[in-house]
């Protein structure tokens, strides 16, 4: 059966006249009997009752042409996906990313993108605030905070496990807490999104609030360069620290007690019958880049960790 047979089918029934479709489609009279006589075959049914002064549907017909429509909607929207998505990327693709994300993991590939796609341009918010995506007309997003829009698309890009880690001047001055409960006696930093640290005990979850942090802010890069200061001990994603951890600059403790309550990175957009070129271009490269998993869920302890593929920045 094929498509343009459906087409056939559904112009008869709308113009109530077999003649009539036939000119549509550039038949004569006896081509456009021939298609719906073989269309009917095929079925093994009746589907258009013809007299000389009228062409109506059968039950049958009736029945057809209720699924036919639908059948031909689908293919028409599936036609219309992949035409969209063989366009090239362009115009201005509009993104939101915290700070760390958007310096670490996305920065240092945007020149390489940039010469696949020279006809996209790239406007990146770096903010730790969930921004509305919608009604702040971005084209998409990466969070690594659960989804709290359940009809936002997603690709997930990796896990976004969570240390609990201090610099190793920290650890010299002050010593390396081995439990939950050691944590009272050192200096905590404060991030107010993250007012509650949970770790995964024997017996389950081990929640601990610092209750009065040596230092806090409210951005994920403050508590960051805090702990490489030698301020105190925070909760950081592996994919923050990573390279920190492999190169030594930071100190992941309390292994026996991992961080509990970690999540996943997405690159999120809002729901569309099809995804823009320029977000399906811009999420691929990324995942192509990161690897599957991503590099940050490898062991830092590896030896062969050594190289994640960045590019390294160029001196003035």
């Amino acid at each position: 059966m094929r498509f343009d047979d459906l087409q056939f089918f559904e112009r008869v029934a709308v113009l109530g006249s077999l003649s009539a479709a036939g000119r549509e489609f550039g038949l004569s009279p006896s081509a456009s009997s021939t298609r719906l006589s073989n269309l009917e075959k095929e079925l093994g049914t009746q589907l258009v009752a013809r007299t000389t002064r009228r062409t109506s549907l059968t039950e049958a017909g009736e029945v057809f042409l209720k699924h036919s429509r639908v059948a031909l909607q689908e293919l028409s929207l599936a036609r219309s996906e992949i035409s969209a998505s063989e366009e090239a990327p362009r115009g201005t693709l509009r993104i939101s990313s915290n700070v760390f994300f958007g310096r670490k993991h996305m920065l240092p590939y945007l020149a390489e993108f940039r010469q696949l796609h020279p006809d996209l341009r790239l406007e990146i918010n770096m903010t730790d605030r969930l921004v509305d995506l919608v009604g702040e007309g971005y084209d998409m997003a990466i969070r690594g905070a659960p989804l709290p829009d359940s009809s936002l698309m997603a690709r997930k890009l990796g896990g976004n496990p969570r240390v609990l880690c201090a610099s190793p001047a920290y650890l010299d001055r002050k010593g390396v807490p081995e439990t939950p409960e050691d944590l009272r006696r050192h200096d905590c930093i404060g991030f107010d999104p993250m007012r509650v640290w949970y770790f995964k005990g024997p017996d389950g979850e081990v929640p601990f609030q610092p209750d009065h942090p040596v230092v806090s802010g409210d951005s994920g890069d403050f508590a960051y360069d805090a702990a490489v200061y030698g301020l105190g001990l925070t909760v950081k994603s592996m994919a923050h620290v990573w390279e920190d951890l492999r190169d030594g600059k930071l100190v992941e403790v309390m292994t026996r007690y991992p961080v509990a309550r970690t999540g996943n990175i997405y690159a999120v957009y809002p729901p569309a019958k099809f995804v823009a070129p320029k977000i399906s271009a811009f999420v691929d490269f990324l995942i192509s880049k990161y690897g599957r998993p991503p590099y940050w869920e490898s062991d830092y302890r590896d030896a062969g960790a050594v190289n994640l593929g960045i590019p390294a920045a160029k001196s003035a």
